[in-house]
C-alpha cells in the first residue's frame, strides 16, 4: 500500500475496503485522481445499499453524499492531482518533492510568467529602478497568452497581485502550507469540501485569477528528515539518485538540490514551474542565485527562459555574466529621470514664500522638538493598494522620504498620532523637551526598528501653546509603575529601561525627555510664530518655504543626521 493511499484513508477520502484503491499505483504524475475517488465513493456507497436489510428505513438525510460532493467540485473544473500538470518533462520533483495539488477552478492555460527578486530594503519607494523593470516587463505581457504565477512569502508577490489588476493579466497564486501534515491536509480539504456542498450554492470563479493549494511533503515510515522517499509514491516515479560525499564535494558552491531545507519552498515552486522567469534583482550566492544556476544548468527548462534585470542595484556583472553563461537573457531597461515635486530638490530656484531661519527665534526650554522619519509603508491615510499602485505607476506621490513627511505636515497643518510603541495601543503625537543640538548628538540606530530614532528634519512648537492643547511629560518607570496608574495616565507612560536586542545594553528612554499628546495634532490654530520646520540644507528650506505657513530653520550642521551611518549589527 503506498503512502498516499494511506494517506488519504487515514483523512477519510477512501476507505481501507475500496478496491480500487491499488488503482493509485500506476496513475502516472501530473494525473487527476479526483475521478478515482469519485469511483470509489460511489463503489462503496453501492456496496453499503446492498448491505442494508429489508427493515432499514431509507434514510432521509437531505445532505448530499460525499461522491455527489465530489461530482459537483469536477462540475466545476476542480482538479487533484499528483504533482504539477503540464511539467512532466521536468524534474519538479527534484525541487518540490512528492506533493498533492489541489486546483479547485481547473488549470489555467497560459505561458506561465513568474518575477523573483532578493529581499528589497525598507525604503522600497528609493528603488525607482527595480519598479521600472517590474512594470515595463508586466506591460509587456500579452493578457490573452500569459499568466503571472505568485506566491506568498516571495519579495514580488504583493505587488504582482496588484500590476495584474492594473494591466489586466491572469495570475496564478500558488498556496503553500508547510505547518501540516499531508493527513492534516487533505482532512482540512475534506472538510471544506463538505461545507461547500452543504450550502449547496456555487460562486462564479474569478476567469482572472487562478489558485492551485499545494500539499506538504508525504512523511513516510523510516524517514527521519520529513522529506518522502519514492517509494512512497506510485512506483514508476523516476528516481531521485543518491548523491554521494564525493559527489557532493565536486558541485559547484551553492548548487540547488530539491531536499534542502535552506532553499524556501516558495522560490522553488515559482523557479521550478514557470515558463519564464524574471529576475529583478540576485543577491550573489543567495538562494535565488543557487536556484537559477540550477535551473539554468539543467536542459529540462527551455533556454533562454530565465530573463535578468541588468544593473549593479539589480543584478550585478558578475552574477549576470555567469547566468549569462548558462543561458539567461540579459535586460538593461534605461530609466529615465523623473523629477519628484516632493523629492529633496537638488537646485536652488524654489519661490519662496516664507522666511527661512539661521536661529531658532525661542530660548532653550521654550520649544518641544517633533522629529519627522521616512515612512516605509502607506500613509496613515493611504490605503495599501494606493501606496503600491504609486510605486508601480512611478506617480510624484511615491516617494514616502522623511522630507516629504515634513511637506505633507506643512501641506495638510496636521500631526496624526501613533500608537506604535506606547503600550496600551492608544495614539499619541511625541516631542521632546530637548534641544535640537542635545538630540543631534543623542542620534542613535534602533536595530529593533530598523530606523534611526532622530533625523534632520521635523518641526519645533512653542511649548505654551502645546501645553495648552493637553501635552503631558512622559512618566517613566517599570511593571509596577505601570499598574498603578489610572487610564487617564497610561497613554503618558514609557518603560523607563529596556535591554538592546542584541546584547545586555540597557537603553535609559527617560534621556529623550518625551512629552505626549494623546491625539491628532491639529496646526490648523497655530500662528505664524507657533511653529519652526527645519531641514538639513538651505534648498530644502527654500523648497519647503513655498508650501509652509510657518517659517523654515536650515540646520547645516545636521547634514551628517541624513546620512546613514555604517552600524555593527543593522
Amino acid at each position: 500500500m503506498t503512502g498516499l493511499v494511506e494517506a488519504l484513508i487515514a483523512s477519510g477520502w477512501l476507505s481501507r475496503d475500496d478496491k480500487g484503491s491499488k488503482s493509485f499505483a500506476v496513475l502516472p504524475l501530473g494525473a487527476d485522481v479526483l475521478p478515482l475517488l469519485i469511483e470509489a465513493a460511489r463503489q462503496r456507497m453501492e456496496t453499503q445499499a446492498r448491505l442494508k436489510t429489508s427493515k432499514t428505513k431509507a434514510s432521509s438525510d437531505p445532505r448530499p453524499l460525499w461522491a455527489d460532493v465530489l461530482d459537483e467540485a469536477m462540475r466545476c473544473e476542480a482538479k487533484l492531482t499528483l504533482g504539477w500538470p503540464e511539467c512532466e518533462a521536468r524534474p519538479l520533483e527534484r525541487w518540490l518533492g512528492p506533493r498533492l495539488m489541489w486546483w479547485p477552478s481547473g488549470l489555467p492555460e497560459g505561458r506561465k510568467v513568474a518575477w523573483v527578486s532578493s529581499r528589497l530594503c525598507r525604503a522600497i519607494d528609493e528603488r525607482p529602478d527595480w519598479f521600472a523593470v517590474l512594470r515595463s516587463a508586466t506591460a509587456k505581457l500579452d493578457p490573452q497568452r500569459d499568466l503571472l504565477l505568485t506566491t506568498s512569502g516571495t519579495t514580488v508577490d504583493r505587488f504582482l497581485e496588484r500590476a495584474a489588476i492594473l494591466f489586466g493579466l491572469r495570475r496564478l497564486r500558488v498556496h503553500l502550507d508547510e505547518r501540516r501534515t499531508l493527513v492534516d491536509w487533505l482532512t482540512r480539504l475534506r472538510h471544506q469540501l463538505w461545507r461547500s456542498g452543504l450550502a449547496q450554492e456555487s460562486t462564479e470563479p474569478d476567469a482572472a485569477r487562478s489558485d492551485v493549494f499545494v500539499s506538504p511533503l508525504s512523511a513516510c515510515e523510516n524517514t527521519p528528515t520529513g522529506l518522502a522517499p519514492v517509494a512512497c509514491w506510485p512506483s514508476h516515479y523516476p528516481d531521485l539518485p543518491e548523491t554521494s560525499s564525493s559527489a557532493k564535494a565536486n558541485e559547484p558552491p551553492g548548487q540547488a538540490r530539491w531536499g534542502d531545507d535552506s532553499l524556501p519552498l516558495s522560490d522553488r515552486v515559482l523557479i521550478a514551474a514557470a515558463d519564464q522567469v524574471f529576475a529583478l534583482q540576485v543577491r550573489p550566492n543567495g538562494n535565488l542565485h543557487r536556484l537559477l544556476r540550477a535551473r539554468l544548468s539543467d536542459s529540462a527548462w527551455p533556454p533562454a527562459s530565465v530573463w535578468l534585470a541588468l544593473g549593479e542595484a539589480l543584478v550585478s556583472a558578475d552574477v549576470a555574466a555567469e547566468l549569462q553563461s548558462l543561458g539567461a537573457v540579459g535586460w538593461w531597461l534605461f530609466v529615465e529621470h523623473v523629477s519628484n515635486v516632493l523629492a529633496s530638490p537638488q537646485g536652488t530656484g524654489t519661490l519662496e514664500t516664507c522666511p527661512t531661519l539661521t536661529d531658532l527665534p525661542w530660548a532653550d526650554g521654550e520649544y518641544f522638538v517633533h522629529w519627522t522619519r521616512r515612512r516605509d509603508g502607506p500613509w496613515p491615510d493611504q490605503s495599501e493598494e494606493d501606496f503600491i499602485d504609486d510605486l508601480l505607476l512611478r506617480r510624484e506621490a511615491g516617494s514616502h522620504s522623511a522630507f516629504v513627511t515634513l511637506s505633507r505636515i506643512a501641506q495638510q497643518r496636521r500631526l496624526i498620532a501613533s500608537s506604535n510603541g506606547i503600550r496600551g495601543g492608544v495614539a499619541v503625537v511625541s516631542f521632546s523637551a530637548n534641544t535640537l543640538d542635545e538630540l543631534a548628538g543623542q542620534r542613535t540606530f534602533r536595530a529593533h526598528r530598523g530606523r534611526w530614532d532622530c533625523e534632520a528634519y521635523g518641526l519645533c512648537v512653542r511649548r505654551d501653546w502645546l501645553l495648552a492643547l493637553g501635552a503631558k511629560p512622559v512618566i517613566y518607570g517599570d511593571d509596577d509603575r505601570w499598574s498603578c496608574l489610572s487610564n487617564s495616565e497610561r497613554p503618558f507612560f514609557q518603560l523607563q529601561g529596556t535591554r538592546a536586542r542584541r546584547g545586555a545594553k540597557l537603553l535609559d528612554w527617560s534621556q529623550e525627555a518625551e512629552w505626549r499628546v494623546p491625539h491628532d495634532l491639529d496646526l490648523t490654530d497655530a500662528a505664524h510664530d507657533d511653529v519652526v520646520l527645519f531641514v538639513p540644507t538651505e534648498a530644502e528650506a527654500r523648497q519647503l518655504a513655498a508650501i509652509s505657513p510657518w517659517p523654515i530653520l536650515a540646520m547645516p550642521d545636521a547634514r551628517s543626521s541624513v546620512e546613514p551611518r555604517s552600524v555593527r549589527g543593522s
